[in-house]
């Protein structure tokens, strides 16, 4: 017996995909016997549908992709734009001249491609996670000027984001949704767009109730859709306040902790 779980939304980076950003044998297996056992199964990503499809299309979904940590939900099969929200250019423009007058770097994203006014260390670190594709434009911030983006990410050490978020959050309050998506990322999101909002558009239209919901993930923008969903679960690998929100922890991203989630929620022992 499942554990009355219809669906379940499951986050990419550092909870399905292991250290080596991969999806493992297990996991796949664990998807199929998920979906066999009637539950629908559903990527919840920060990352652009470009790069979420791979593994959407691995697993052999079909069901809508949240991605861009919830700014749109997509379909794997006919690429149809469900919901999409953005940021607009008057509330790009402070961030857009932030980057510039910090040298800081910025990640731009439009059309499914990543723009970047230079290849530094934190675009090769992005680039390495994800293979996002990408477009540097020597005139970055000309070119961006007076344009609406799905989403921006500034990229840094840990110290120096974790120092710039709250002055980012309360300089954007009401207006933007700024989040840590990873240890190096902040992230600007249209003021409504969260994984936890999307989950609940994307249960609706699968016709899901809430309660019949669960979510999987390890990092803060994970946050909203662990408390939004009726069954919130993590990996051991997950920040304090994931495994505080999650009402049960499994092994790590690293130790197939989806594939354990998966087998609970079906009502299968524990390996």
């Amino acid at each position: 017996m499942t554990r009355n779980c219809k669906l379940i939304a499951i986050d990419l980076d550092d909870t399905l995909l292991n250290n080596q950003h991969s999806l493992t044998q297990a996991s796949q297996q664990a998807v199929e016997k998920a979906l066999a056992c009637g539950m629908q199964v559903v990527i919840a990503s920060g990352r652009m549908f470009a790069t979420t499809l791979p593994t959407v299309q691995a697993l052999g979904l079909q069901t809508p992709v949240i991605c861009y940590n919830g700014a749109m939900v997509r379909h794997p099969v006919t690429k149809e734009i469900l919901l999409q929200e953005s940021v607009s250019a008057s509330l790009a423009a402070p961030v857009l001249e932030y980057a510039r007058k910090q040298n800081m770097q910025l990640n731009a994203y439009l059309d499914d491609y990543v723009y970047s006014a230079s290849e530094n260390q934190w675009m090769r670190l992005y680039q390495t996670r994800t293979g996002a594709p990408y477009k540097i434009l020597p005139n970055f911030y000309e070119e961006m000027a007076d344009r609406d983006f799905i989403k921006m990410i500034l990229i840094d050490a840990p110290e120096t984001i974790e120092k710039l978020l709250p002055m980012f959050q309360e300089q954007f309050a009401g207006r933007l949704n700024v989040t840590r998506s990873n240890a190096e990322y902040m992230e600007f999101l249209p003021l409504h767009a969260n994984k936890g909002s999307a989950l609940a558009f994307v249960a609706d239209l699968l016709g899901v109730p809430q309660s019949q919901t669960a979510a999987m993930g390890d990092s803060w923008n994970d946050l909203p859709m662990l408390q939004w969903a009726g069954i919130a679960l993590a990996v051991e690998n997950a920040k304090p306040p994931v495994k505080e929100a999650a009402e049960r922890l499994f092994a790590s991203n690293d130790s197939d902790g989806v594939a354990e989630a998966l087998q609970w929620l079906c009502g299968q022992p524990l390996n």
